[in-house]
């Protein structure tokens, strides 16, 4: 049975939700979120308890924004926290981290269209949600959010190959294993995430590194056309003619413009999804001629063979310090390429050699076994200029002060670093460019090096610690850089910590750009307030904190 709620209270809350910039181009201050929402369908007056939100709390808010949702679209599009499938949800985050935080409940839509539905209702009730793509994110709030919606995108998961074969159209609710399987058996591939089970959504709008950068450039630089609900409910196109600004946006600029619901992907070739890659694992002894092979390789990648790429990771662990080195090549046998020429003198002390032909979906599987589910995470990055003997330097920073991490349960600490390498920068200015802000690199002719402190461990009570040695160790890092004259402030989004304001680290002119756009799309601010999570505008997401930030 149908209740309907006291219409002057529905116009109230029409009225006090639809407050926005006077004048702003692509939303009028009459904007109605209950008239919006009845052009898609879903008629508020039909809906019980509605009156209620002009003087209650958040949470009775979304409890009836949740029971709208399901009115709408049926029970199995909601989970609610009583249910077996929300606790299966809520524990199936990578990081733990995430999975301490509990949604008010979930809503699994299964057509963009129910997206714009979602956005409308949480500005008529104004219910915060999140939206989860992958769930690869480490810290609280990225892609979940206590007492809110949480979006999880698992019904939106079409893969469409054009007929031309040169465009694949992936939803969001897609990882890079289902991609990559789907395309294989067309000898196509897409400019993805290198493991299998990171979503697309959150690693394409924050760059997206992959196997292929150095001859297409990042995944984001490798999307033909975004399809986009905005803050109004509708959803458009971004591409370089259409919406061409809010296309430079998405490049890398995060959540902070509107859901992306379908990414339109350049393909290029990879007959049978062959490649070659594989490991090399180092004792300490090797550490610094491993560390000053990995520079020479992103300068031969850059001067000799765009089909190479590396990276290079080292651990701490019960007292015993190894590095791996991960060598891939975009086609098979590329053993042979002299972008591995450095590694010649250093390849005989490895300890294990795993490089070998390989298939991209197996390898893809292999590596995410490398990186299971349930432990707490940290991600923490910075960005220096190449220098083998900056390179050197951090690790030396790294062991120094990781140290003091050694008696925390389950702690695994590792430094990563991987290279921006100069064809990847110049593939950065494809289609318009990205906001990322290394232009100036790129005119200097330097590679960048992407720095990380990952970690892991067991128990909450150890989170304080863990991030303030990782802070210090980065805050010396950095310091280093500079003197040396290496200094950097871009930080990748996708390696970045919860104290990291990463939109500020694109320089000035860039985030200046960047809330010009946001003020076109979204002059209510939707993206600021109601999806709180993740790298905002004009702010870490925890802000304030003290610790390292660029």
């Amino acid at each position: 049975m149908v209740r309907r709620p006291c219409a002057q209270l529905l116009l109230l809350l029409s009225t006090r939700i639809s407050t926005v910039v006077s004048g702003a181009p692509l939303e009028q201050s009459t904007f109605d979120a209950g008239a919006a929402l009845q052009n898609h369908g879903l008629h508020v007056d039909q809906y019980p308890d509605l009156a209620k939100l002009a003087n209650t709390s958040s949470n009775q808010a979304c409890d009836i924004a949740c029971s709208a949702l399901e009115h709408h679209f049926g029970t199995d599009s909601v989970d609610r926290p009583d249910e077996v499938a929300y606790t299966a949800f809520v524990g199936n985050y990578w990081s733990a981290i995430q999975s301490d935080v509990h949604p008010y409940c979930v809503f699994k839509p299964s057509t963009p269209a129910a997206v714009s539905v979602l956005v409308l209702l949480s500005r008529f009730t104004q219910c915060p949600f999140a939206v989860k793509s992958g769930g690869h994110a480490a810290f609280a709030g990225a892609s979940n959010i206590g007492g809110g919606i949480t979006v999880s995108f698992q019904n939106l998961t079409a893969i469409v190959l054009s007929a031309d074969k040169k465009v694949a159209s992936v939803q969001p609710g897609n990882t890079w294993g289902s991609v990559y399987s789907t395309l294989q058996k067309d000898d196509v591939v897409v400019i993805g995430g290198r493991i299998e089970n990171i979503g697309v959504g959150g690693l394409t709008t924050g760059g997206g590194i992959s196997f292929f950068s150095s001859l297409y450039g990042l995944a984001c630089d490798n999307v033909v056309a975004y399809d986009v609900v905005t803050a109004q409910g509708d959803i458009i196109t971004a591409n370089k003619t259409e919406n061409p600004d809010l296309y430079w946006a998405l490049r890398g600029g995060g959540n902070n413009f509107g859901i992306v619901v379908n990414f339109h992907l350049e393909t290029v070739p990879l007959p049978g999804g062959k490649m070659w890659g594989g490991s090399l694992l180092y004792q300490e002894s090797s550490f610094d001629g491993v560390a000053k092979a990995f520079s020479a390789t992103i300068d031969n990648i850059s001067q000799k063979d765009h089909r190479a790429g590396l990276w290079l990771a080292m651990a701490a662990t019960n007292g015993t310090r190894l590095a791996s080195v991960e060598h891939y090549y975009a086609e098979p046998d590329g053993q042979d390429s002299a972008a591995w020429s450095a590694w010649k003198d250093v390849a005989p002390a490895a300890i294990s050699d795993t490089r070998q032909n390989r298939i991209l979906t197996e390898y893809t599987k292999e590596l995410e076994v490398q990186n299971p589910n349930g432990r707490r995470e940290m991600y923490y990055g910075l960005s220096v200029l190449a220098s083998a003997e900056v390179l050197v330097a951090a690790k030396d920073i790294f062991y120094e002060e990781v140290g003091a991490l050694e008696n925390v349960p389950g702690i695994l600490p590792v430094l990563s670093c991987q290279g921006f390498t100069l064809p990847i920068l110049e593939k950065m200015k494809k289609n318009g460019g990205n906001p990322l802000g290394l232009e100036d690199a790129a005119a200097a002719g330097r590679a960048v090096y992407i720095v990380q402190i990952a970690a892991w461990w067991e128990r909450p009570e150890d989170d304080t610690a863990v991030y303030s040695v990782t802070s210090k160790a980065l805050s010396r890092i950095k310091a280093m850089s500079i003197e040396r004259g290496a200094g950097s402030d871009y930080v990748y989004m996708n390696y970045a910590s919860m104290f990291q304001d990463v939109i500020a680290s694109y320089g000035d002119e860039n985030k200046a750009k960047l809330k010009a756009i946001a003020a076109k799309y979204d002059p209510a601010g939707v993206f600021q307030t109601l999806q709180p999570g993740y790298f905002k505008l004009d702010r870490a997401p925890v802000p304030g904190s003290g610790h390292f930030s660029h």
